[in-house]
């Protein structure tokens, strides 16, 4: 043999060599558990009641379906969303003002129907036993969410929304949980089911080239080619999480695959790993080209992308060089002109606060999110966890944002409902594989407590709580709470005293932003009874398409003055307790066990929010707003079946329907309905009624009253559309909350305060007696409160001046309260003040105003003070003390 001949024969055998290694593909199933994983499963199953619970879940759920699929295989597969219609299997789509135009091509195959529009709609799709089969209109039965009629409409393809969508994901998920039963029981009737519904997704997947977008309305040309939003198919990188189950199915069903491939392969000559790579690579690389390196986008397309990085073969196998090892790293270490690595990501939460820099539902699922990712990587052998503490602080963080009940406050883009538990099911997960017991104690306190208050449930964990969820070690229940936290950032402060559902209270108090999927709501407060939000922000739209998103994103969902302040920085002019924002998201003292306030100021606003305590079972809430111009509604949304607005003699007041509300300040009061209106200048008391839980709950409003003044009940648009964030459901699409409009007229908001008492009891457990104006001034108000327990007198300013509203009562500062009980005094409480004396008794800063609480408590009196202060006793001369807290005075 020649020499030339000898190369060529070697260079030959090299490459036969590479090739038949690069077909040589690793094991399966890797992405959530290995062959050798079952026995431990089925273990965990028997052993642990949750899991079997969570089990059965799942077999019950499918086996109806793989059943009937043993005998009528093409039932489950007919109601996939498709381009059926021969002719009209689109192999090219076309994109026009964001929404589908037409389409081109015709595959031999049918194709996967792209959404009939990005925008969503107000309907849900019909039961799966009601769609249509092989539908090749794409037309889809829907039934309104809204609408107290539940008849089902037929709805247009073009205007179909999210229905696609969703009817797709419902039956892809069917198709991953049964590759799970068959890698848990290895009955083939399982690996059928799912296989058959992932050949015809995969094929008419192959087939469907990217959307494109020739006007560019999403941003981008679409295609392959980066910019814009688009994925590859959906109008949204964001949502392109079909290939989420469909990844996991290859995974567990890859032998069956290979074993029973589909017979369309021959006609293509491939392999089914062939067929799935390319299918997989191309959400991938679209994946990593879309949607910016900003905010949640971000993390939601490494979410929707990372599984199908994950079931790829190593770089050896493919031709291009591009497997499983080169395309993670664009993840956990990489950045580049349209994505962001994990390093960015992390970068973006607030090394003090731990918080995402958006509004709590965006930001409390983007952790979960990393922490699935990092748990799923980790099985692989990359360990991204360890290396970023602030994973784990951030994941406490958002503790801080839950109330009593478990349930996220609702302000800016964002439903509410409990806090995902997922987060620290990973972390649980984690520090269990790595041996750390004090995490995994702290993890399963936080899952204790949350089952605890009935808003989690582990025996409903899906089959990835089966793989990954650990037993509970041996932990407390109770979480310790924070009386205040505050982050800058989203110009949002939380109050509480107490942290349980039946006697805790707490408020909540913010300014506004844009962007960030925050909302422009001005200074507006919400507060709570009985574990539930009473006041709460609307959060009933759709979608951000929906005709009335405007209204509960904005301003007129929230309860605040309008017009004017709806966004920019805020100023905290005196908080307590307070929070170091430089070290914290929390309070390290606090001043007084029974009070609590906020004083801001926006722009022309200013508001001051005060939380008192009277009992361990009672309190109120004092609200003293101001606004700088002449012309100011008071808007205030409460929770209930209807409102009554009586005299302080306890009359109700004769409103008269009107068709309008006079003066239009937002367009969004075009969604205030059945206005009725009275001119009244005293106080007055409106009083909302929830008859839907038993005994009912009652909500009164005290207000002072003030000249030139209107009042409106008006009914608003349903507070919410989930069904566990309002007692019995009370408000609740398509149900209207009943809402107080408060005007002013030609008279300075500033000058002349919205001055209100807020008070929450059950039927025949009203505290509060009576509530009266003592004084006015042009910067000062004082009211007296008297309840069966003790009486308070409130006072506040917005100057440095001393004022004296009755004998023997002396004030100088932001709040000040005196409480007596039985004649006796009980406390009293400064505020950021100079001064406050009440008969023989006092306190005085030394210098700077000081927050300062004295009281009377089992025949001894006792100081906080977060500066010096003078204080004066009953029959003692006035004597200087060190700041401390709770300090008995001998």
């Amino acid at each position: 043999m020649s020499l030339k001949k000898q190369r060529i024969f070697i260079i030959g055998l090299l490459l036969v060599t590479f090739f038949t290694r690069a077909q040589n593909s690793e094991k399966h199933p890797r992405l959530y558990a290995a062959e050798n994983d079952r026995t431990q499963l089925l273990e965990k199953i028997e052993t642990e009641a949750w899991a079997k619970a969570s089990w059965n879940n799942l077999l019950t759920e499918i086996d109806a379906h793989v059943n009937r699929h043993v005998t009528d295989p093409e039932w489950i597969v007919s109601r996939l969303a498709m381009y059926w219609k021969d002719g009209e299997r689109y192999t090219q789509c076309y994109i026009k003002k964001q929404d589908w135009d037409y389409g081109e091509g015709n595959a031999p195959l049918p194709t996967v129907r792209l959404p009939g529009m990005r925008r969503w709609n107000d309907y849900v799709n019909v039961p799966l036993e009601e769609r249509f089969p092989y539908n090749e209109t794409g037309d889809m039965l829907g039934i309104s969410r809204s609408s107290a009629d539940k008849t089902p409409v037929v709805i247009p393809y073009k205007e179909t929304g999210h229905m696609v969508r969703q009817n797709n994901m419902e039956i892809l998920k069917l198709a991953e949980k049964a590759a799970f039963a068959f890698y848990m029981t290895q009955e083939e009737k399982y690996a059928k089911f799912s296989s058959d519904i992932f050949w015809t997704w995969m094929l008419g997947t192959y087939y469907m080239q990217p959307p494109l977008d020739p006007k560019e309305s999403a941003g981008g040309p679409g295609g392959f080619k980066p910019g814009g939003i688009l994925g590859y198919y959906d109008y949204e990188v964001i949502h392109d999480d079909r290939q989420i189950p469909m990844a996991i199915t290859y995974d567990f069903l890859y032998d069956y695959l290979n074993k029973h491939p589909h017979a369309h392969l021959k006609t293509l000559n491939k392999k089914p790993v062939d067929v799935a790579g390319t299918v997989f690579k191309r959400f991938i690389e679209i994946g990593l080209v879309r949607g910016g390196k900003k905010g949640n986008w971000n993390v939601n397309r490494y979410k929707n992308i990372l599984g199908s990085m994950l079931v790829l073969e190593s770089n050896s196998f493919y031709e291009d060089g591009k497997g499983r090892e080169y395309y993670i790293p664009f993840y956990t270490e990489k950045s580049g002109d349209h994505y962001a690595g994990l390093p960015e990501i992390m970068a973006n939460y607030n090394k003090t606060t731990g918080l995402w820099p958006e509004s709590p539902g965006y930001a409390s699922g983007m952790i979960p999110f990393v922490l699935d990712m990092g748990i799923k990587l980790y099985k692989s052998g990359v360990n991204t966890l360890g290396d970023n503490p602030i994973i784990s602080k951030a994941s406490l963080a958002n503790l801080g944002w839950l109330d009593a009940r478990g349930n996220l406050v609702v302000f800016g883009d964002m439903r509410g409902g409990p806090a995902n538990m997922s987060a620290f099911e990973s972390l649980l997960t984690y520090s269990t594989w790595e041996g750390d017991t004090e995490t995994a104690k702290k993890m399963a306190t936080v899952i204790r407590k949350n089952i605890a208050s009935g808003q989690y449930d582990r025996t409903t964990s899906d089959w990835t709580g089966i793989v990954f969820n650990q037993p509970l070690p041996e932990s407390g229940s109770d979480l310790p709470f924070n009386q205040t936290a505050y982050s800058p950032f989203h110009r949002h402060i939380i109050m509480k005293n107490g942290n349980d559902e039946e006697n805790g209270l707490m408020f909540t108090l913010y300014g506004g932003r844009y962007q960030s999927h925050l909302a422009k709501n001005g200074l507006a407060m919400q507060f709570y009874g009985k574990g539930w939000v009473l006041s709460p922000d609307a959060s009933a739209y759709e979608s951000y398409w929906s005709p009335d998103a405007g209204y509960h994103r904005g301003i007129t969902g929230s309860n605040t003055i309008v017009p004017g302040y709806n966004s920019g920085a805020i100023t905290v002019n005196a908080m307590d307790p307070s929070v170091n924002t430089e070290t914290s998201l929390y309070n390290s003292n606090v001043t007084s066990d029974r009070v609590s306030f906020s004083d801001v100021s926006a722009e022309e606003k200013r508001r001051l929010v005060a939380m008192i305590r009277t009992s361990e079972t009672t309190g109120y809430y004092v609200d003293v707003f101001r606004s700088d111009q002449q012309d100011n509604d008071y808007i205030h949304h409460n929770l209930g079946n209807r409102v009554t607005v009586k005299n302080t003699s306890n009359v109700p007041l004769e409103l008269q329907s009107v068709n309008d509300l006079g003066t239009t300040y937002d367009k969004n009061y075009s969604f205030f309905k059945n206005q009725k209106k009275i001119d009244f200048t005293e106080n007055f008391n409106a009083t909302w009624q929830i008859n839907n839980v038993s005994p009912a709950l009652h909500i009164n409003m005290w207000m002072m009253g003030q000249k030139n003044r209107n009042v409106y009940v008006v009914d608003a648009p349903p507070t919410t559309l989930r069904s566990d964030i309002t007692p019995g459901k009370v408000n609740k699409s398509p149900e209207t909350t009943p809402t107080l409009i408060v005007r002013q007229n030609g008279i300075n908001g500033k000058e002349h305060p919205f001055v209100s008492v807020f008070e929450s009891y059950e039927t025949g457990k009203k505290n509060i007696k009576s509530i009266e104006k003592i004084q006015t001034e042009e910067n000062f108000v004082s009211i007296k409160v008297s309840s069966k327990n003790s009486t308070q007198i409130i006072l506040n300013a917005i100057d440095d001046e001393e004022y004296q509203p009755i004998k023997q009562l002396k004030f100088q500062g932001i709040l000040g309260i005196t409480s007596e009980k039985n004649g006796e005094l009980e406390y009293l409480y400064l505020g950021k003040g100079k001064l406050l004396k009440k008969g023989n008794f006092s306190i005085e800063a030394v210098d700077e105003a000081v927050s300062a609480n004295l009281k009377f408590e089992n025949g001894k009196y006792y100081y906080s003070a977060d500066k010096p202060v003078i204080i004066k006793l009953k029959k003692r001369k006035a004597k200087e003390y060190p700041a401390g807290y709770h300090l008995e005075i001998k």
